[in-house]
Order: C-alpha cells, then structure tokens, then sequence
C-alpha cells in the first residue's frame, strides 16, 4: 500500500509525503498542466465528515460504484516515487516509471474535495510488500 510518496517540484526542490499526518496533501496535475495540492484522504482521527477513513480506494470497490456517492474524478498524482511497509513494517521507496503517475480520485462531500490513492493487487515481484498497490499508469493528459 502507498503510505508516502517523493514529488520533486520544477526548481528541483524535493519532497516527502507521509499519510496519515493530518495536513497530508498530493499533488495533482491537472489537465490545464498546473500542479495543485489536494488534502490527503481522512485521517483516522476524523471518524465523521462523509469521506471514507484512510487515504486509499481500492479500484474494484469504484468498479462497484461504491464510492459514486463522492462524485469520483480520476487523477494523476505526481510523484517519482512511492513507499509500501513490508508485513514487519519496514519502508521501502518504490520508484515510478518516467511518464508514469498514481492514479488517484478525488472524492467531494458537500464543498469538499479530498484524494485518495486507488489500489490494486501488487506485481507479483512486490506481493511480500502486501496485498494493496498503487495503481500505476502513464500520465493522462
């Protein structure tokens, strides 16, 4: 599962994302090209809200429609690299391809706009990292 990711900004200026800090955010790129930064999921401390707790969806429970009631807007979420927890919690830092981004979604409750990371099941070469991965696909523009 994606619990932190590395975004290294235009003027080279790297830096690091870990959920569930209260004030996680991702960046997001827009198809206009902009790079804007959206609140990550609902920490879980925040039992109430209308947004699921955590800060991932998992793609067959939006193939399920499961989340249509958080109006889903797919995204991509730039980053070079993301970080899974093995089963004895260590962190390891994944790279992302070049041209490549976490797909995410972006859920709103009322005037609210909130992202999560979409998960799938991992490669097989990472499956000792966990049962969840990010989706990783090429940038959409």
């Amino acid at each position: 599962m994606c619990r932190g990711v590395k975004f290294t900004d235009a003027s080279g200026l790297e830096t690091k994302i870990l959920f569930p800090h209260l004030t996680s955010a991702l960046p997001i790129k827009y198809k206009d090209g902009k790079i804007k930064w959206l609140r990550w999921g609902n920490n879980l401390e925040e039992k109430e809200g209308g947004f699921f707790v955590g800060g991932w969806a998992r793609k067959t429970s939006l193939d399920q429609g499961k989340w249509d009631k958080l109006k889903p807007e797919k995204v991509n979420i730039m980053a070079h690299e993301f970080m899974g927890k093995d089963q004895s919690r260590i962190s390891h830092w994944i790279d992302i391809p070049e041209g490549h981004a976490i797909q995410g979604v972006i859920a709103t409750h009322h005037n609210e706009r909130r992202i999560y990371v979409v998960t799938t099941e991992p490669p097989e070469e990472y499956a000792w990292i966990g049962d969840r991965w990010p989706l990783i696909a090429p940038v959409s523009h």
